[in-house]
C-alpha cells in the first residue's frame, strides 16, 4: 500500500472513533425543538433524541447532495451526447477516425 492510501485509512479510522465516541455518549440525551419566528411560534409536545435529530440532518444533506450530483450528471451526459452528435454530423469529424 501507498503512504497515501495508509494516511487516508488512518484519518478515516480516527473520524469513525470519535463517531462512534459520540453516539455512545449521546446516546440517551434528548432536546426539546421549537421554532419561533417572532410572530408565531412551534414546538414539538415531546423531546426529540440528539441522534434522531443528527440522522435527519445528515441524511437530508446527503440527499441533497445526490440529487445536486444527480442533476449536475445528467446536464453532462446530455452535454456529451451534443457533442457527439456534432461531431458525427461534421466533415471534421472524419478526420479523428
Amino acid at each position: 500500500m501507498s503512504r497515501s492510501t495508509i494516511l487516508k485509512l488512518v484519518v478515516f479510522l480516527i473520524v469513525a472513533l470519535l463517531g462512534a465516541m459520540f453516539v455512545a455518549q449521546n446516546a440517551a440525551r434528548t432536546t426539546q425543538l421549537s421554532f419561533n419566528l417572532g410572530l408565531v411560534m412551534w414546538q414539538l409536545e415531546k423531546p426529540l433524541p440528539v441522534m434522531a435529530l443528527l440522522g435527519g440532518a445528515f441524511g437530508g444533506g446527503l440527499l441533497l447532495g445526490l440529487a445536486l450530483l444527480g442533476a449536475r450528471s445528467m446536464r453532462l451526459s446530455r452535454k456529451v451526447r451534443q457533442l457527439e452528435q456534432q461531431i458525427a454530423l461534421s466533415d471534421t469529424g472524419s478526420e479523428w477516425r
